[in-house]
């Protein structure tokens, strides 16, 4: 059961997390990389926190996910 609850976690809940806090953080701070590097630095924390190090493959992957998510909503904030 926590296998897959660690599964649901790394594929679904923490991307629609990332795309979310992209999305708002855009809006708040006006500049597209705030969110992206907290992004960062939250999950290199929680790698060696809480995960173990084979999760830092996520964070880079998460990261790339917040910073495709934060240009895209700054290209349409210009329009």
């Amino acid at each position: 059961m926590m296998r897959n609850m660690e599964f649901l976690l790394v594929l679904f809940i923490c991307p629609i997390i990332i795309v979310v806090a992209s999305i708002i953080g855009i809006f708040l701070f006006k500049k597209w990389f705030v969110i992206p590097l907290l992004t960062f630095i939250v999950f290199t924390i929680l790698t060696f926190t809480i995960f173990n190090e084979s999760f830092f493959i996520w964070v880079v992957v998460y990261t790339i996910l917040s910073i495709i998510v934060s240009l895209i909503m700054k290209f349409i904030w210009t329009l």
